[in-house]
């Protein structure tokens, strides 16, 4: 239910009383959607038509619809709250101050610390965080991020080989832009059908430490 909606963005705040928001205007109707810091300063300008992909969370006192620019934002968002004690507020928080990849490479490497700059996210919670999701923080990151479901990734390079070899650049910790134009960069040396794994992160490991 609401997986994303598309409208007029009418308002938005990276800080308020009740968090980072924004407002969409679809048809006449406001509606208002929790988001993150992150996504609020990489959101186009107001009077802009937006898509936010949203995930909608039910409690006993309220309902909230919250969501961000991007799909593995919001998935990401969901996996988090699989953790004991990591609520809306902590997610939110977690998603407004590190990046999709740093969440998931802290989680899946067990380096915790980096959590921890987070608003709410002591030491404890978040090494509980570790022992909670790693399992299905590694899973996600392996078969759910992947550039070639994005929009902005060039259809000739939909291939296994990019998928195997986006998920090793990421784990070592560049982020999915850099990644994506590594991949934009060396796709004219290859044809798709002769590209391997090992030759898409050589060639994009070489170029990424030329820039």
């Amino acid at each position: 239910m609401y997986t994303h909606l598309k409208g007029t963005l009418v308002a938005k705040a990276a800080q308020s009383p009740r968090g980072p928001y924004f407002v969409l205007d679809l048809q006449g109707v406001g509606y208002e959607v929790l988001t993150s810091e992150r996504s609020v300063a990489s959101s186009p300008a107001l009077g802009e038509t937006v898509m936010i992909y949203t995930s909608l969370v039910v409690r006993e006192d309220a309902m909230m619809l919250v969501g961000f620019n991007t799909k593995e934002e919001r998935d990401l968002f969901v996996i988090l709250q699989n953790a004991s004690g990591v609520g809306v507020k902590v997610a939110l928080a977690l998603l407004s101050c590190l990046s999709v990849s740093e969440i998931a490479q802290a989680v899946v490497s067990g380096n915790f610390k980096p959590l921890t700059v987070a608003k709410g996210v002591g030491p404890k919670l978040a090494q509980k965080m570790v022992l909670d999701l790693k399992e299905k923080m590694t899973t996600w990151r392996e078969h759910a991020i992947t550039l070639v479901e994005s929009e902005d990734f060039p259809p000739q390079l939909n291939s296994k080989s990019y998928q195997e070899a986006e998920t090793v650049l990421l784990s070592l910790g560049y982020t999915r832009e850099e990644v994506l134009k590594s991949f934009q960069a060396i796709a004219g040396q290859y044809s798709q059908e002769d590209v391997s794994s090992e030759m898409v992160l050589k060639e994009s490991l070489q170029w990424l430490a030329t820039v």
